[in-house]
């Protein structure tokens, strides 16, 4: 397939068509450092709201977490992997990086990342709905939220959103085998964020909650579809952008991602955290709005 190398945020705004299985997006420290920028940028009103909304939380065990902020509560939803609570499918929008394909077919029942982003939005802004059905909405939509503005969470080559795709980085140690999906959810994060760990946000978190702000301003809120289109669009032209790529196949022996490719692939991981934390405190904002 003939790939062009786009600027980051140029891919994004040309936008026309087009969108992983079940993985852990971003990883803990993507997942925070979301969380934490939208808790900058929620109204008073939100902010106030969503306060109420995590008092008395629980965790996966049904003990009360003390969990009272967007950063502290956006890993929950990976968190209940392997309990009957968890929604595998809810994580990604498992659409074609070659191709199109009709939403019915990777998107059964409504059983993907878009329309449960939606649907639980519902039940957020909903003030008669149940203290705990609102709670746990909050949570999900967190989460969701970054993850579909993790390109591999939208976009499949048979090999699950780039899992089965053995990589390894130039110049980078990484603990022990690495495959493409995982790469993007962690190794390129804490590069890209220039933070110590992969469990912290970044200390300069402020000052990206502003630039995040910025950014969304231009390259505009959206829709939870639309960032899928985004994010699948990022995917075809950069994620996916390694040697010996073949739509359909999987590479039998390990790929390297090269310096350049982790340079720009870092430059989007930057702008999709930012841009899902932005987006993610102006959807909040609406939802709890007059509450």
């Amino acid at each position: 397939m003939n790939i062009k190398k786009p600027n980051a945020l140029a891919v994004m705004l040309v936008l026309a068509s087009a969108y992983a299985p079940l993985v852990l997006a971003w990883g803990p420290q993507g997942h925070r450092t979301v969380g934490a920028i939208a808790d900058r940028l929620l109204t008073p009103q939100a902010h106030a709201l969503v306060t109420r909304l995590l008092t008395g939380d629980l965790d996966k065990f049904g003990n009360l977490s003390g969990r009272t902020t967007l950063e502290a509560v956006s890993v929950w939803p990976d968190e209940l992997n392997g309990t009957p609570a968890a929604r595998a499918t809810w994580h990604y929008d498992d659409v074609p990086v070659c191709g199109t394909a009709p939403k019915a077919r990777y998107c059964a029942d409504g059983q993907c990342n878009t329309e449960q982003l939606q649907r639980l939005t519902g039940v957020l802004a909903d003030p008669h709905a149940a203290a705990r059905d609102r709670n746990e909405a909050l949570k999900w939509i967190v989460h969701l939220v970054g993850d579909i503005h993790q390109p591999l969470h939208a976009a499949d080559n048979a090999d699950r959103g780039g899992n089965r795709v053995q990589v390894a980085l130039s110049g980078l140690r990484t603990r022990g085998r690495e495959n493409l999906h995982r790469a993007w959810d962690s190794d390129l994060v804490k590069i890209a964020l220039h933070a110590r760990n992969r469990q912290q946000t970044p200390d300069d978190i402020d000052a990206l909650a502003a630039e995040a702000r910025g950014l969304v301003n231009e390259a505009g809120q959206g829709s939870p579809d639309q960032w899928a289109f985004e994010s699948n669009n990022l995917a075809r032209n950069v994620a996916y952008h390694y040697p010996g790529f073949a739509c359909g196949s999987t590479p039998q022996e390990i790929v390297v991602l090269d310096g350049d490719y982790q340079a720009e692939a870092q430059e989007i991981v930057r702008e999709r955290l930012l841009l899902a934390g932005g987006r993610l405190a102006n959807l909040l904002n609406r939802a709890l709005s007059a509450r």
